[in-house]
């Protein structure tokens, strides 16, 4: 008894902050659809008409009211119909009270929908913000199709629990989920600027780039970092990252670390690279292990380097012995390097290094093709490319 009081004075309470006390007037209408035809019949209002609340409150029977039904659309993320979901769901549909009274009080309390029993009704057998990820559809539509919501409305969606978990940051956490749906049941909530926030500077995973865009998500901050970014992370990064590099690139871009690790005189951590690593630099960049032009101006910090070391091309381009990692007769295996990475090459030699050798119209008519090389589709895609070397007279095979 006393817990029926307790939700009815609730109830009450919350109907005079709408305006109207339906309560008080149930026994006027033995049924919701007398004020709300739109809850049952399509195309009907679902806001009663002024002129009938005026049958009574005339100023003489009951004190006149002045009331008007709302213009504007409310403002909600519900994928929701009155008159569509009862013609959907047939006998299943529950009585208006099912969905706007709480278990237990009176007829025409009406309160605004009760979540809880919405899920219930769907099979949804948890509470709401710890529904899985795929069942936010089923009564939500995306944030971009949202035009009543306003950026104060979106800075104000709660978030579900499992965001809270140690883990969520990672690509085995939200990203597993955003590549999973394609961004799907991301999009109830946020939008590519939310992701961008994180994922700037690089080409987006293609879950993000399938995301539409609405700089309203921004107003939802992204987390600054896992838990795994404790105290002091700055000073054992480098062991992390050197272990495994996919780890970091789930969150980050190489623009971050050159924040701190550029080889300039502002650079506020230590060197990039480890200890010893300009002994085996060129091993490095043929098998592009790193990208040097992030850092590094290849036309100018190498050569200048190179040339300091007496590692300069001489006499026409050609590859003498002692260059390139030491290696004698490396003009041998250079095909096979300059597949790997020409980027490297370039640094010290020009196209008409290679000419020497390569060119079918003057050179010595060394054949620079490797194995599997397709003439003709060469020829159809960059013909320009192959009238280097064999001038006007391109073979098609």
């Amino acid at each position: 008894m006393i817990a029926s009081a307790t939700l009815l004075f609730l109830a009450l309470l919350q109907q005079r902050a709408q305006g109207f006390d339906h309560v008080k007037h149930k026994a006027l209408f033995p049924s919701c659809t007398s004020c709300h035809g739109g809850a049952a019949q399509t195309g009907a209002p679902l806001w009663p008409d002024p002129v009938s609340c005026a049958a009574c409150h005339d100023g003489t029977i009951e004190k006149t009211v002045l009331w008007h039904a709302p213009t504007s659309p409310r403002r909600s993320n519900l994928r929701f119909d009155h008159a569509d979901h009862a013609s959907k769901a047939g006998a299943k549909s529950p009585s208006c009270s099912g969905c706007h009274t709480q278990v237990g009080e009176p007829r025409m309390a009406v309160r605004e929908p009760v979540v809880q029993r919405c899920l219930v009704c769907h099979g949804i057998q948890t509470v709401h913000l710890a529904a899985p990820d795929s069942a936010c559809t089923t009564c939500h539509v995306s944030l971009v199709r949202t035009a009543t919501l306003t950026r104060e409305d979106v800075a104000r969606f709660p978030a579900p629990p499992s965001h809270a978990a140690p883990d969520f940051l990672s690509p085995s956490g939200h990203g597993a989920v955003s590549r999973q749906t394609m961004g799907a049941t991301c999009a109830t909530c946020h939008a590519r600027e939310f992701c961008y926030q994180c994922h700037a500077g690089s080409a987006p995973p293609r879950a993000i780039a399938w995301l539409a865009s609405d700089l309203r998500s921004t107003a939802i901050v992204a987390r600054a970092a896992p838990a795994s970014h404790g105290d002091n992370f700055a000073d054992r990064h480098g062991v992390e990252a050197a272990a495994s590099t996919t780890r970091c690139t789930g969150c980050h871009v190489r623009a971050d670390c050159l924040d701190c690790h550029r080889p300039n005189a502002g650079a506020r951590g230590a060197g990039y690279h480890p200890d010893g690593f300009i002994a085996r630099h060129p091993a490095s960049a043929y098998t592009r292990e790193a990208s040097c032009s992030d850092c590094h101006n290849v036309g100018a910090f190498c050569t200048s380097c190179h040339a300091r070391a007496g590692l300069t091309a001489s006499g026409g381009g050609v590859l003498r012995s002692g260059y390139h990692d030491a290696r004698r007769f490396f003009v041998v295996g250079h095909g096979q390097a300059a597949r790997q990475g020409l980027e490297s090459c370039v640094s010290c030699h020009a196209e008409r290094d290679c000419l020497t050798c390569h060119s079918a119209v003057g050179g010595r008519r060394f054949n620079p093709h490797g194995p599997g090389f397709d003439a003709t589709r060469l020829r159809r895609k960059a013909f320009a490319m192959c009238t280097v070397c064999h001038g006007a007279t391109v073979p098609t095979q």
